[in-house]
């Protein structure tokens, strides 16, 4: 029976050990942080711990961070023993006390456990109790581990739990008992997660005109973030091209809004346009002068003195010209004096040219047919300068007029000097007037003459140029100023704009596409359209969609953007082949 007694004595004595060891841990993990905590509101532990009474639940929300120091004495209370019971009053609950607050310093330790309060209560309301510090134990640990930081917040900073609740979403980060706090994002370096586009790293390209569209592969030349242009070179050609970045490893390569023309054959001939007409200079240089035309066979001026035909002999000697050719002889009725007129074309005229002129006999009465005109020298009309600007020589022809004191010398002037006329005045819009020949004077070639310049301004990236069709017969190309050598070089360079014979659009003939597989050349006749496809290839892939300029999307277009971006001509075939085969070329199609 000792033994027996001395066995729960000891028990009794190693449970109120455990206990107190266990409040010395609670205690150490709220002061290892170096903050002071404060539950507050805490319903009171019934003193008397009755056997009938339940277990109170508990209200243990705290701040996630250090109280200020300047708090209330009501709210700072020591670590001591539980308060002597208190009788019960209206507006409290008899059966709570006051948990103990951490507000002492680590030097502070609680003055121990009152075993006799333990002793009045049942096992399982000390199983529950032993329970509840344990779970209060892990949440302080873990408010402990989750907050420590080096640098205390600012006092002004920390909210408890019911102050966040009343003042709604805050930042402030608050731990409760039985509550988990979520981890803040990590937020990602901007600079980093904008880059979309990696240097050297495979990259998808989409390339769209007028409602073709192809889609290949390439590698860019440096690394770029959202609507950024870069530097990118396609894998089927060793060409460098501007693209704009759309989306992680994916660009659009930066297409003029006008292409160039595909390089087919066309079904009708192409001429230039200096065939077609001339652009008109805002002066005119003109070549005059003087001469005489030899072997007219007695229609020429019977006025001539012996003595002047006795000089003309000498002179012709002196200068050892050939008239062997010339079967009449150097008398009165076989002579004519004529004066000389030359026209510098719009484009000007370099040392060394060659261009007609113009002979008209001072006596109306004359006919020059079968004519020579004797080498003689002209000069600008006005000019001061004491000089020879071109030499004139050569037979007459009079079978392109019916007054015959006229004739032409077809390259007659060979010119000595370089001569350039003005295009455009310092005054109004600058522009160049192109006039057509009456030959081609009518609409739908002016409109033919101006879609072919406007395409050829937007292959050379002459974007401060435009044509525009003023009437039947006139087409003026706006220029940024009235720089005179920049205006001259456009216009020689215009001149040699081919222009199609068929007028664009042209609905008579009926649409045909003629492929040589020798040359591989694609060869098309009228306007020729595609219906939508999605063609998929090796190293691209081409999808067909109506346009929203043009509507339907024509095979002139798609031609464009091979040609642009250098597609090889078996593989152009290879695709047309492939449309044909699903047909989606809505015209004629010859493979020879």
């Amino acid at each position: 029976m000792r033994y027996l007694k001395f066995s729960v004595l000891s028990g009794m004595a190693l449970f109120a050990v455990a206990m107190f060891f266990l409040s010395q841990t609670i205690q150490g993990f709220l002061a290892s942080d170096s903050q002071d905590q404060q539950v507050a509101g805490v319903p009171d532990l019934d003193p008397t711990l009755s056997e009938p009474a339940p277990f109170p639940d508990l209200n243990l929300d705290f701040p996630a961070g250090t109280l200020p120091e300047s708090s209330s004495a009501e709210e700072k209370t020591e670590m001591t023993a539980p308060p002597a019971p208190k009788t019960p009053s209206s507006g409290q609950d008899p059966a709570s006390v006051k948990l103990a607050n951490a507000t002492q310093s680590e030097t502070e330790l609680p003055a121990g456990i009152n075993l006799l309060l333990l002793s009045k209560t049942t096992r399982e309301q000390r199983t529950r109790l032993i329970e509840e510090l344990l779970r209060l134990d892990a949440d302080l640990v873990q408010q402990v581990v989750m907050n420590h930081s080096p640098q205390n917040p600012p006092q002004s900073k920390i909210k408890t739990v019911q102050q966040v609740s009343l003042t709604g979403p805050t930042t402030s980060q608050t731990v409760s008992a039985g509550y988990s706090q979520p981890g803040q994002p990590v937020q990602q370096n901007q600079s980093d997660a904008a880059v979309l586009i990696q240097k050297d790293a495979p990259t998808q390209i989409i390339a769209s005109y007028r409602g073709a569209t192809l889609k290949t592969l390439g590698k860019p030349l440096q690394s770029g973030k959202l609507h950024q242009k870069i530097q990118i070179v396609p894998q089927h050609a060793n060409l460098l091209f501007s693209a704009t970045v759309l989306s992680q490893n994916l660009v659009a390569l930066d297409l003029p809004g006008e292409l160039p023309p595909p390089e087919t054959t066309p079904a009708a001939p192409a001429v230039k346009l200096s065939q077609m007409g001339e652009f008109q200079p805002v002066e005119i240089i003109k070549l005059t002068g003087e001469g005489l035309v030899v072997g007219l066979n007695g229609t020429g001026d019977r006025n001539i003195s012996p003595d002047a035909i006795r000089a003309l002999k000498s002179s012709i000697a002196a200068m050892k010209i050939n008239l062997q050719a010339i079967k009449s002889p150097l008398q009165a009725g076989n002579l004519a004096n004529v004066t000389i007129t030359a026209y510098i074309p719009s484009q000007g005229v370099q040392p060394g040219q060659q261009i007609e002129c113009y002979v008209n006999a001072t006596s109306p009465d004359v006919n020059l047919s079968g004519g020579y005109l004797l080498p003689s020298a002209v000069a600008v009309q006005g000019s001061k300068l004491n000089r020879a600007d071109a030499l004139v020589v050569g037979p007459v022809q009079t079978d392109r007029t019916q007054n015959k004191s006229q004739g032409l010398i077809e390259n007659g002037a060979q010119i000595r000097s370089s001569l350039t006329p003005r295009l455009v005045t310092g005054q109004g819009i600058p522009h160049l007037k192109f006039f057509l020949n009456a030959a081609v004077y009518d609409p739908s070639t002016g409109r033919q003459v101006v879609q072919q310049i406007n395409r050829f301004l937007a292959a050379n990236m002459v974007r401060t140029s435009k044509a525009m069709l003023q009437s039947s017969g006139l087409v003026m190309i706006s220029l940024p100023d009235a720089n005179p050598a920049y205006a001259q070089q456009l216009a020689t360079q215009l001149l040699n704009v081919e222009i199609s014979q068929q007028p664009a659009g042209n609905t008579d003939q009926p649409p045909e596409v003629i492929i040589d597989n020798a040359s591989a050349r694609i060869q098309t006749r009228g306007t020729v359209f595609l219906q939508p496809a999605r063609l998929k290839f090796p190293d691209l892939m081409l999808e067909i969609s109506p346009s929203t300029q043009t509507g339907a999307t024509r095979l002139e277009d798609l031609l464009a953007l091979l040609q642009q971006l250098q597609i090889p001509r078996q593989q152009q075939v290879s695709m047309l082949r492939a449309l044909q085969q699903q047909g989606k070329i809505n015209a004629n199609y010859h493979e020879q």
